[in-house]
């Protein structure tokens, strides 16, 4: 007969519901530096194809940090569209409203974001899927100002009681839902407090976090120096997973500050990383950041050869996010974004065939998920690629035209002299 002590060592707990590895994490954690060690092997960061998007780190497991919306593409400032190149060569003017800084990619609203976020399929690894559950279970539906009302309450009462780790916490949590409603400056003063608790509790992890999220928000308020400088501080301390995360946002930080250079080496270390942890969804992204960066430095083959590889690589993954709406959505942003992209690089390149055919695709794709300013601006790159693939016949026909008529003109005026 087993003893009343025995027993009651196996009645199920709250923490228990979400699985007991996640229970052992959150009572082991903060006194055990490796507690933590098989888990983090586990529970690695899940990467989504799309190119330049900013990467996060995957959080500790006992902050229990609220579910973030997803981020949206990035706009880069050095990136110029085929159409704009194209006047250029052609010595014709090209309307402004075509211009397409961010390669296909609307801005979506924070509804449309977080609805995304909440539709993502659970992962099929154990410890992410019962990591996913346990956020969405501790999500809170309460206005986001309730929110944080209660967290500066739990942050005040646990650094009058000396406990920094569930401060730290507090702060890292209002830093996410201010992030959730785009309030950048308002979670950057938050992040700035849960950095510095982070460096008061020599807490390695929280901190490279800190600086993941400082450099993120500073890249999104247009601080381009204050990002990089927190994104070299996160590249310090992170591992390898934060090393390819860090390299990956330096990169887009420098691509939309117009240094192509710089961006393409970033990248390049990223790919390294990558291929160093064998992940599939990271090469998928780190080698279409690299496309994009080739082409703003005139390497037009190099920036074809990611670009068809970042497309390939990303149909190949389908069958990881299972058949379900997000993962539908989530393929035909990237294809879209991914032909768009190739369609320019033809353009560029003279592939004036190959471009319409690859806008001709980026179009249905858009059209096929609802996206109507996708479509139109595929559908206006298209109209300038068919136009300019026909411009040298028909300035052809135009001179042979207008000879023909000198030649009639001079004719007539030669049978009036003798007339006279």
């Amino acid at each position: 007969m087993r003893s009343k002590s025995s027993i009651s060592r196996f009645q199920p707990t709250s923490q228990a519901r979400f699985g007991y590895l996640g229970h052992l994490s959150l009572r082991e954690a903060q006194d055990n530096s490796e507690a933590l060690r098989n888990i983090t092997a586990l529970d690695g960061t899940s990467f989504l194809p799309n190119i330049m998007t900013l990467q996060r780190p995957s959080t500790p497991w006992q902050f229990r940090t609220p579910v973030r919306n997803m981020e949206e593409q990035v706009a880069a400032e050095g990136d110029k569209d085929a159409e704009s190149l194209a006047g250029q060569r052609r010595g014709a003017s090209v309307p402004a409203a075509t211009a397409d800084k961010s390669g296909g990619s609307s801005k979506g609203s924070s509804a449309s974001r977080k609805a995304l976020s909440s539709s993502q399929p659970l992962p099929a690894n154990y410890v992410r899927r019962i990591r996913r559950r346990a956020q969405n279970a501790n999500n809170d539906p309460l206005d986001y100002r309730t929110q944080l009302a209660d967290l500066k309450l739990l942050a005040d009462a646990a650094s009058r009681a000396g406990n920094v780790y569930q401060a730290l916490q507090a702060y890292h949590k209002m830093g996410v839902v201010l992030d959730n409603q785009g309030m950048f400056a308002e979670a950057i003063n938050k992040y700035k407090q849960f950095l510095a608790l982070c460096i008061g509790s020599k807490n390695i992890q929280g901190e490279a976090l800190a600086y993941n999220c400082l450099g993120i928000d500073c890249f999104k308020m247009g601080k381009y120096d204050e990002s990089i400088q927190y994104h070299n501080k996160h590249l310090e301390l992170a591992d390898t997973t934060g090393r390819l995360i860090a390299h990956s946002n330096l990169g887009i930080v420098f691509q939309a500050m117009g240094l192509g250079e710089h961006a393409a080496i970033h990248h390049q270390h990223a790919i390294e990383y990558a291929n160093r942890m064998g992940a599939k969804d990271a090469q998928c992204f780190t080698v279409g950041n690299l496309g994009i960066a080739s082409a703003t430095q005139g390497d037009l083959q190099t920036s074809r050869i990611c670009l068809q590889y970042h497309l390939n690589s990303a149909q190949r993954q389908k069958h990881l996010f299972g058949d379900t709406k997000f993962a539908s959505q989530t393929l035909k942003s990237v294809s879209n974004t991914a032909y768009h992209r190739l369609g320019q690089v033809s353009t560029n390149d003279g592939r004036l065939d190959e471009a319409a055919d690859q806008f001709s695709m980026a179009m249905e794709i858009a059209r096929s998920k609802g996206d109507q300013q996708n479509e139109e601006k595929s559908g206006t790159m298209l109209g300038i690629a068919r136009g300019l693939s026909n411009f040298d016949r028909h300035v052809q026909d135009l001179v042979q035209r207008g000879g023909t008529d000198v030649t009639n003109v001079a004719e007539d005026s030669s049978t009036l002299d003798s007339s006279w």
